[in-house]
């Protein structure tokens, strides 16, 4: 009985070490071209979310001014006059791309600049809707 199970042992044979290490080497490629891959997609949904917030205040300024014939004092004055639900949230981490380039940028929060028509909601360090890939 021992003989028939050495036997069919020794008729099995596993993967060499050569088989492996190219298997491995196979995965490692994948997951190196996957990863950036990721970190680009993250990045792009930063840079969505930032350009469509900045957009939607600079909407709710222009029905506010309509509205009022004033500028409004603040983004917190959007949310009183009901023209924004909520005061947006920048995305807490990673990058977006500003000026066709990845920048980091700090948390930071919305804030408008200017008076009358020139009048914008801005993030980071000045940047408008314009400023944004689309």
């Amino acid at each position: 009985m021992f003989q028939d199970i050495r036997k069919s042992m020794k008729n099995q044979r596993g993967f060499t070490l050569v088989e492996l290490l190219v298997v491995i080497s196979i995965l490692g490629i994948l997951a190196a071209i996957a990863v950036p891959k990721f970190a680009d997609s993250t990045t792009a949904a930063n840079t969505a979310k930032v350009a469509a917030d900045l957009r939607t205040i600079d909407s709710a300024v222009a029905m506010f001014q309509a509205q009022n014939a004033s500028d409004p004092a603040s983004i917190d004055a959007l949310v009183t006059a009901g023209l924004l639900a909520s005061l947006p949230v920048a995305p807490t981490s990673g990058q977006v791309f500003i000026n066709t380039t990845a920048s980091a940028r700090p948390t930071t929060a919305y804030a408008l600049e200017g008076t009358g028509s020139a009048r914008r909601a801005v993030w980071g360090t000045g940047n408008t809707s314009d400023d944004f890939h689309r």
